[in-house]
């Protein structure tokens, strides 16, 4: 019997042909695991007692783009607050939202009146937040909107198309 020889090798593009498939599934699998994310529900607010759906409320939405080297401490920072959510006057409810293997994170949260919105931007928790969490973030988009507690978004689909609505968008560190 006489011994085979070796496979031949294969030529330059024959062997990145070969790689090919492998090299888009991990990209397909990369595109797919950076679009996942995990989040609260968005709220659902009961009714008020007296029946009016009508009612405005304060709506702000934002998302961020965090710098992945310096993801611990914004990540640290926005547990504290989130923790402190429930002791702020005039929340009427609040969730968050973030990609599981990516660098964005969105946040939504209903107030009763502007008041009770600025007293919580200016509370010390959420102050610490910012100013320490300031070096993570490469981008941070905030939409304000007063709206009729009836009309609030009722899943993260919708809070997400609200937030690619160019108007009334405002942009920071881009």
């Amino acid at each position: 019997m006489t011994p085979r020889p070796p496979n031949p090798p294969k030529p330059d593009a024959a062997r990145a042909l070969a790689r090919r498939p492998t090299g888009a599934l991990v990209s397909a699998l990369a595109m797919l695991l950076g679009a996942c994310s995990i989040g609260m529900p968005v709220p659902r607010l009961a009714p008020p007692a007296d029946g009016s759906a009508g009612e405005s409320v304060v709506l702000v939405l934002t998302r961020v783009v965090v710098d992945a080297a310096r993801r611990d401490e914004f990540d640290r920072q926005t547990r504290r607050v989130l923790s402190s959510m429930d002791t702020h006057a005039g929340l009427l409810g609040y969730a968050a939202r973030r990609e599981l293997f990516g660098n964005q994170g969105w946040t939504m949260s209903v107030w009763a009146s502007d008041e009770a919105r600025a007293a919580f931007v200016r509370s010390a928790v959420h102050s610490e937040a910012i100013a320490k969490s300031v070096p993570a973030l490469a981008t941070v988009e905030l939409k304000r909107l007063t709206v009729a507690r009836k009309d609030l978004p009722g899943d993260w689909d919708t809070v997400l198309r609200m937030l690619a609505d160019p108007e009334g968008l405002r942009r920071y560190w881009e």
